[in-house]
């Protein structure tokens, strides 16, 4: 393992379950992947946990930061982030890169719309203990070692298209619609994942989204796990709406699933459709940076 590599462990919603935590803590050290817990199990409100995460990202110690779990509370965040960031005359620079999904899409995206910075899309600390082999075995490979990034899943519409990979949590995703963190300005490649939600919430989330977006800036869409729906229902359901010129996949490993493989956000990806097949790949990136 690169000797470079250090993770800080933080919580930028509730605390981890302690048990939880601890099963974790024992697969990264079986693992060797160095960290430093930042875990707090009282209550801290929400300006405690943005100043601990500010003065994280600027200690120049960590090449990553990885969150215990999500949770609604990381959205609180972003107010005083904002406000940390505006009035330090601090350079992030080198520049943490966050591990997380879920909740954490909003992190993801506000780091990049403010700093162009990468992220990785992909299980929580507390996840570690229920993620299958494979999975365990790709986060390693993509996230700590630099290696290129390839997943499959099932065809929907055919196509090529080639862009910036963003998106997450979809509902977490539509409460970025109206701010200035989902505004983008250049070609992407929009993948989405949810769980525990029904299907005409999806729909609702799903449409709130595609009506800030610029159409002509998405070249492909591609979805994780949803949950108890079926993504192809899902598809099917807002068919009269997906763009007809680009590669749409469903039934890709990621998501609040055991086989969560990791994406890299705000990294540009290659995707394509054909026949009965849906691949995309990514180029790693290697640490620190």
């Amino acid at each position: 393992m690169e000797e470079k590599i250090k993770i800080a462990l933080f919580s930028p919603s509730s605390p981890p379950s302690p048990t939880l935590l601890q099963k974790a803590l024992k697969i990264l050290r079986s693992c060797k992947l160095p960290y430093k817990s930042f875990v707090d199990f009282s209550p801290e409100p929400s300006a405690f946990r943005a100043f601990l995460l500010f003065e994280i990202l600027n200690s120049e110690e960590f090449s990553h930061i990885w969150a215990t779990r999500g949770g609604f509370g990381a959205i609180k965040l972003i107010p005083y982030m904002e406000e940390l960031f505006n009035t330090s005359s601090k350079i992030l620079s080198p520049f943490p890169l966050l591990i997380g999904f879920s909740d954490v899409t909003v992190l993801h995206l506000y780091f990049y719309k403010k700093f162009k910075k990468l992220g990785f899309h992909a299980p929580m600390v507390v996840n570690l203990p229920t993620l299958n082999k494979t999975a365990l075995d790709a986060l390693q490979k993509v996230v700590f070692m630099g290696k290129d990034n390839f997943l499959q899943g099932k065809a929907f519409q055919e196509g090529e298209g080639e862009g910036i990979l963003l998106g997450g949590n979809l509902i977490t995703l539509a409460s970025l619609c109206g701010t200035p963190y989902f505004n983008l300005e250049e070609p992407f490649l929009l993948f989405i994942e949810d769980t525990k939600e029904k299907l005409y919430r999806l729909e609702r989330a799903f449409l709130q989204l595609f009506l800030v977006i610029k159409k002509e800036n998405l070249k492909g869409l591609f979805l994780g796990s949803l949950g108890k729906v079926s993504p192809l229902e899902f598809l099917e359901s807002v068919r009269e709406f997906l763009p007809e010129n680009i590669p749409i996949g469903y039934d890709f490993p990621f998501g609040h699933i055991k086989n969560n493989y990791p994406l890299i956000i705000g990294k540009k990806a290659y995707f394509k459709v054909k026949n009965d097949s849906a691949e995309l790949y990514q180029e790693g990136i290697f640490f620190p940076t």
